[in-house]
């Protein structure tokens, strides 16, 4: 029975989670020694105009809060009902997860994107480059090569004229569904 009232988008499925994971295990991070250190980070990113550039709606202002993680096996980003968080268990605290986080959040916006399709994989790339130096930007490419990670299209000039990741995503995903809707065509049976 159906109410009427539209679906909500669904992601696709997150098919690169376990390489990005993989890759990104092998690659050295700059520890941060606690959460204050950790939102200190994060504040130095998202008030970057690299990052105003990129992600004009994710300023100082909405930026998430950092939650100690205990008890928690993995680092994760969540949207809650005070606002999202970032939960980071003490092993967990480097630069490079925080970014990966950061990114995440960056992204929620997008439900038509794998939460770690190739947008995601270009953007952390891009962002350890700019925050973690070229050579570490290089690592986590090689790694995701490694790991077969595919990453998606540079930033390109939106019509508003900002800098935007996906489109390329985007595309490939809609011609995936556009065939997926798409009836098969009826072989006649040999006989």
């Amino acid at each position: 029975m159906t109410t009427g009232v539209p679906a909500e988008p669904r992601r696709p499925r997150d098919a690169q989670r376990s390489r990005v994971y993989r890759a990104e295990t092998v690659v050295p991070s700059s520890p941060l020694p606690g959460l204050p250190a950790c939102a200190s980070f994060a504040e130095k990113v998202v008030g970057s105009l690299w990052w105003a550039a990129r992600f004009p709606d994710h300023g100082l202002g909405g930026l998430p809060r950092f939650r100690p993680g205990n008890g928690a096996r993995q680092a994760f980003y969540r949207e809650e009902p005070g606002g999202p968080t970032i939960t980071l268990p003490r092993r967990y605290r480097t630069k490079g997860i925080v970014l990966h986080e950061l990114v995440h959040w960056a992204l929620a916006a997008t439900p038509d994107l794998a939460h770690h399709g190739t947008t995601f994989a270009r953007v952390l790339v891009d962002a350890t480059a700019e925050f973690c130096g070229p050579e570490r930007a290089g690592e986590l490419a090689s790694a995701y090569a490694a790991e077969r990670v595919r990453i998606g299209a540079p930033a390109t000039v939106g019509t508003n004229g900002m800098l935007v990741y996906g489109a390329d995503e985007q595309r490939r995903l809609a011609r995936s569904r556009a065939r997926a809707a798409t009836p098969a065509a009826r072989v006649p049976a040999a006989g």
